[in-house]
């Protein structure tokens, strides 16, 4: 019974002194945490004092690289640390809240350690626009989606509307083909259609559908322009569809086919 006793009672010690270490270790932890807290909160007023005393501080912008940003976005972003010490700008936060905008790619910020803050904004470059779910959006060379637009006139926007499934993937690859054979330039594209993954349909806003071969597009375009060369006016506007899908054989479709 004794030994019994004396277990329980080494016991306690034991636990009772893993609870006072336990609770040291949280007030110290505890001290230590706000010590360094007041410690740095104290050093930046005496930066902030010092910046307002000799003019290190920030009332300064230059903004570069805008095209899609509003100019109004950054600045709201900056506002509330104009006057702040051009010591303590923290350029983590401003770089972050920049980035929320979806056209931005990368930001890059630096000072002039006096009173100016420097911001360069590299923004993604659309090649077109992809339709999807009755809705169009931006993208860029490699397929990402930037960001939502509202289209009113499809004949008078720059870009070209991509359809089909996985089309923004494909499309800057097709666009190339269309760049090197001036296809862009000589005709009016009103979309592009990547149909069932594999290939193709390029339709003009003359109502006129070009079908490409899934193995050489390239080709098929080159046949196209050859084709179109060496028919008249009348002929070229009785034609709907050109099935270039065969390299070897082009079906012209005419209106009343």
């Amino acid at each position: 019974m004794n030994n019994i006793n004396r277990r329980r009672y080494v016991l306690s010690i034991r636990s009772f002194t893993y609870f006072c270490i336990f609770l040291f270790l949280i007030i110290f932890s505890l001290l230590i945490y706000f010590y360094k807290n007041n410690l740095i909160e104290t050093s930046k007023n005496i930066i902030q004092r010092f910046s307002e005393n000799f003019q290190y501080q920030f009332t300064k912008f230059d903004i570069s690289g805008l095209e899609k940003i509003e100019l109004r976005f950054v600045e709201d972003k900056i506002q509330k640390y104009i006057q702040s010490s051009i010591f303590l700008l923290p350029l983590d936060k401003i770089n972050n809240s920049i980035k929320e905008n979806n056209w931005v790619k990368e930001i890059y910020l630096n000072t002039n350690f006096k009173d100016t803050l420097f911001i360069q904004i590299e923004e993604y470059i659309p090649i077109g626009i992809y339709y999807f779910n009755n809705n169009y959006f931006f993208f860029d060379e490699n397929g990402k989606i930037i960001d939502q637009t509202y289209i009113t006139d499809l004949s008078n926007e720059s870009l070209i509307i991509f359809k089909g499934n996985n089309s923004n993937l494909k499309a800057n690859s097709i666009i190339n083909i269309l760049k090197n054979n001036d296809f862009i330039k000589k005709y009016k594209i009103e979309n592009l259609e990547f149909v069932n993954k594999r290939r193709w349909d390029i339709n003009l806003f003359s109502d006129v559908k070009l079908m490409l071969s899934e193995e050489d597009p390239n080709e098929s375009i080159k046949n196209f322009i050859k084709i179109q060369n060496n028919l008249s006016e009348t002929d070229i506007n009785n034609i709907k569809t050109y099935d270039l899908r065969n390299l070897k054989k082009t079906i012209l479709i005419n209106l009343n086919d």
